[in-house]
């Protein structure tokens, strides 16, 4: 395993969580079949229920924390809780978006909450049927399995007569909400009011400071190791099957074209992780060299490009700041930073409830906005 892939991995492993309010439990599936974690250890999500006018209505999270990039690297994952319920907390309180605190929530605080837990390092996207022998020890790309698994067992809990839901996730999570949209949608009948937030997902196929495009390689190879062609959006699969270009269905920018369901993207235009990581940065704005702020500055415009089609949606909403930040929808971020006056719950709300307000807000370029 590469350098560049173990920094990498680290460094979305444990991503933070704002925690506030009342406590969800943790469902683990009893008898998981081949839905089973990098450890073979069952799956699960935090369910916390919906209370009032919120009692029918659903919010779906997908927990991010990177991916594991090659084999080894699935190995050391299976032996953290990103990659094992072994030891996951019988409870977990949760903020911003899955919080039911009306201050930090004010328009889903009364709704059910499930926090899907991730174990399978590869965006709940890959399906192998044998298990996978590294070293010695056997593990398990069983993602999208779970995904499947763990739905059925919240429309058990009440989700099967939803009238609203909204998936959603932070991170890896965020593009698990890219990749996933349409299927969970596919699921719920068709009255349903349904719809979709990512966060911090949008990672772009953009080149490193030397000009290397090693972030395509790398989900390049999660998407072929964990066979994830069945497990993303299929209507992206079949617009790069010709060209042998389907590993494109592992980011969001190639897939959102073909998304179907309504969707609001939640991202920073100088995503901190991006520029650690695709950009390789190695500093942190302002304080850079000059040629730093030079590469810098074309990351921005290659995520202005990359994200052109989010910003000319008719239909679709966002928030696109240009704060250093990652994950904003759980954490204080969501009602405390501001584009054109407007928050990222304002702007969600807005967009969500037809409401009079911007509903697709994007930012001046970095450092022009206080609120950060």
């Amino acid at each position: 395993m590469s350098i560049t892939a173990i920094l990498l991995f680290l460094s979305l492993s444990l991503l933070p969580y704002d925690t506030e309010g009342v406590e969800a439990d943790l469902v683990l599936i009893s008898d998981p079949g081949e839905a089973v974690c990098l450890d073979g250890s069952p799956p699960g999500y935090y369910f916390r229920k919906g209370t009032g006018a919120g009692a029918d209505n659903w919010i779906v999270h997908l927990q991010g924390g990177g991916w594991c990039y090659d084999e080894e690297a699935c190995l050391e994952r299976s032996k953290t809780d990103i990659g094992s319920s072994k030891k996951w907390k019988p409870t977990e309180d949760f903020g911003g978006l899955l919080s039911d605190d009306p201050t930090q929530n004010p328009d889903f605080y009364q709704w059910n909450m499930v926090r899907i837990n991730y174990c399978d390092g590869a965006s709940f996207a890959g399906y192998v049927d044998k298990a996978v022998d590294v070293s010695g020890t056997s593990i398990y790309f069983r993602g999208y399995k779970i995904l499947q698994t763990i739905l059925q067992s919240v429309m058990s809990k009440g989700m099967s007569n939803a009238k609203e839901v909204i998936l959603t996730g932070c991170s890896a999570g965020g593009l698990a909400t890219y990749l996933h949209a349409d299927y969970v949608m596919s699921l719920l009948p068709p009255t349903v009011k349904y719809h979709a937030i990512a966060d911090a997902g949008y990672f772009i196929d953009a080149p490193d400071v030397n000009g290397d495009m090693h972030i395509r390689g790398l989900y390049t190879y999660v998407f072929n190791m964990q066979k994830c062609s069945d497990g993303v959006n299929q209507k992206c699969i079949e617009a790069y099957k010709a060209t042998n270009e389907t590993w494109k269905c592992f980011m969001a920018q190639y897939t959102y074209p073909h998304i179907s369901a309504p969707f609001f993207s939640l991202n920073s235009q100088v995503d901190t992780w991006q520029l650690a990581n695709i950009l390789q940065l190695g500093c942190t704005p302002p304080r850079c060299t000059p040629t730093q702020m030079e590469q810098f500055e074309k990351f921005y415009e290659e995520f202005k490009k990359a994200s052109a089609p989010i910003v000319s949606s008719e239909t679709n909403g966002a928030f696109l700041i240009s704060c250093l930040t990652h994950c904003q929808s759980t954490s204080s971020g969501w009602t405390s930073r501001l584009i054109q006056n407007q928050t990222a719950a304002a702007t969600f709300g807005d967009w969500y409830f037809s409401r009079t307000g911007i509903k697709n807000n994007v930012d001046c370029a970095y450092p022009c906005n206080k609120s950060c």
